[in-house]
């Protein structure tokens, strides 16, 4: 499939309405999760983006009967069967890992290519693999190919060396069929893995200490299909709220009923010079579009999330005085800074550090999506650049965003698809 280009001018103001879609990180690991019971599921505000669609896949190669309408998920495993997953299709999607642990949990077997995704550093699965291992798991990688086997899954105390958004959802996903006590030490504590909980929770698992980086689960036998009303998108939701701060604005985004788990972003937005107010059912954001700049770190939730480093970076262009913005998670989340030099900016970088200059006059240009976010990220600096700028590979942006040149003529951008 060949995707268009996104072309965008100069936007001068963002003023309108626009509703943000359901969690891609949310869904796609709950989609997994329905292989750990056998019957329907119905998963309301699903996303209708491309990893949703190769998740779907997947699943169907597993004889899961799903249909997908008006944003309403149905997935039906009473007939499921084990196969091995192909990295054709798990190259194309990150988040294949996810379908290990209810793999092994449902057919103690697992042969699955390995992951791939968008190109922002290192992601190994080896905190995955040591995490099964101690669950009794015989696990390995083999060329490109992961394959694991157990005669039983067996509960016990794991200590995560970094709290792994994946691995924590990979072990929940696991130890909830397993026997005995699994206690997670050190896990992950995005509200993914809050959701992922307590879907589980709802499938009859137990689960205690949600929300904690300790986890107390008791296996039990297998889980009963249950359905689930998938939440907003923060990370869609801070895009439209970083844009804001550069743009003068005023926007309502809907779709947003409870504010904390973006509390984070909200707070850093909200000292860079934009007015966020929660509504009853929006969030009212009114800014003047000046910047003001300073000193930003990514990190684990609930810090800054790395997912929105490239945005971040964009709107610091414009900021009334230098910045200093510091990587922690990935190391190549700053190839950003390629694509936004074409622009006429410049920065200083050392190792995972960025330092901005301030005040850019920007000329578009033509930009080359790598990887989501970073490409979510150049749409934003050619609603901010002079004439106009052209941003290719648009398909990686889709991988996460449903609409989001729609979404953005909503808010009176300058933008279409050429």
């Amino acid at each position: 499939m060949v995707m268009k280009v996104i072309c965008v001018k100069k936007t001068d103001t963002l003023k309108g309405n626009v509703t943000i879609q359901g969690s891609k990180n949310t869904v796609l690991p709950i989609m997994a999760a329905t292989l750990l019971g056998s019957g329907v599921s119905v998963i309301y505000n699903c996303p209708m983006i491309e990893d949703v669609a190769v998740m779907c896949q997947l699943l169907e190669c597993l004889k899961a009967k799903i249909t997908m309408e008006n944003h309403t998920l149905t997935i039906d495993t009473r007939n499921v069967q084990y196969a091995a997953l192909p990295c054709s299709l798990t190259s194309k999607l990150r988040s294949s890992v996810l379908l290990l642990g209810p793999m092994l949990a449902r057919w103690k077997k697992v042969e699955l290519g390995v992951p791939g995704g968008c190109a922002i550093g290192l992601r190994p699965i080896d905190i995955h693999l040591q995490g099964f291992r101690k669950m009794n798991v015989d696990i390995d990688v083999q060329g490109d190919v992961v394959t694991g086997s157990t005669y039983y899954l067996q509960g016990g105390v794991i200590q995560l060396r970094f709290p792994s958004v994946g691995a924590t959802e990979n072990l929940i996903m696991t130890a909830v069929v397993a026997k005995g006590r699994t206690i997670l030490r050190g896990v992950a504590k995005e509200p993914e893995i809050i959701e992922l909980c307590n879907y589980l929770i709802s499938m009859g698992a137990l689960i205690e200490g949600v929300g904690t980086d300790i986890l107390t689960i008791k296996g039990t036998g297998q889980l009963s299909s249950c359905d689930y009303c998938n939440t907003y998108d923060r990370i869609v939701a801070g895009t439209y709220l970083l844009a804001a701060v550069a743009i003068p604005s005023d926007i309502r985004l809907y779709g947003i009923d409870d504010i904390g788990y973006m509390k984070n972003i909200i707070h850093i937005v909200s000292d860079m010079g934009i007015n966020v107010i929660k509504r009853d059912n929006y969030l009212s954001v009114q800014s003047f579009g000046k910047v003001s700049g300073g000193s930003f770190r990514t990190g684990i939730y609930p810090d800054f999330p790395t997912d929105l480093l490239p945005i971040l970076i964009t709107v610091l262009m414009q900021a009334e005085q230098v910045s200093r913005i510091e990587e922690t998670i990935f190391e190549n989340r700053l190839s950003i800074i390629r694509e936004l030099a074409k622009l006429g900016a410049t920065f200083d970088v050392l190792d995972r550090v960025v330092q901005t200059r301030c005040n850019y006059r920007l000329c578009g240009n033509t930009l080359v999506a790598t990887d989501l976010r970073q490409g979510a990220a150049l749409v934003i600096a050619g609603m901010m650049s002079e004439g106009k700028s052209f941003v290719t590979n648009t398909r990686y942006i889709a991988r996460g965003y449903e609409d989001i040149v729609k979404d953005l003529q909503k808010l009176g951008a300058n933008i279409e698809y050429v």
